[in-house]
């Protein structure tokens, strides 16, 4: 018959085997902690990164608003002028 080495583990095993579990506990509240944090961090720099694109979006809107307002003002010029220049040309033939 084959002959197993089986150990079993007596008082000062199982106290060192403890301590092990709770230090490794403790590595992993630590990096739990260092997780969060860096997590944290990379959430704070998506909200600044939110927060710059949303103030350009913001400008861009306002500055295409104005320019709209430009724009239309030098359609709405254009078109009367057009208009008046075609009346002059339709009363020029008539």
């Amino acid at each position: 018959m084959k002959q197993t080495n089986l150990s079993t583990p007596n008082a000062k095993d199982l106290e060192r085997m403890n301590q092990e579990i709770s230090a490794l506990k403790e590595k992993a509240k630590i990096s739990k902690i260092k997780a969060q944090e860096s997590f944290e961090t990379q959430v704070r720099a998506v909200e600044d990164q939110f927060d710059l694109v949303s103030k350009k979006v913001d400008r861009i809107s306002h500055k295409a608003d104005m320019a709209s307002d430009e724009m239309k003002r030098g359609i709405s010029e254009a078109w009367s002028k057009l208009r008046n220049s075609f009346v002059k040309a339709s009363e020029y033939l008539h």
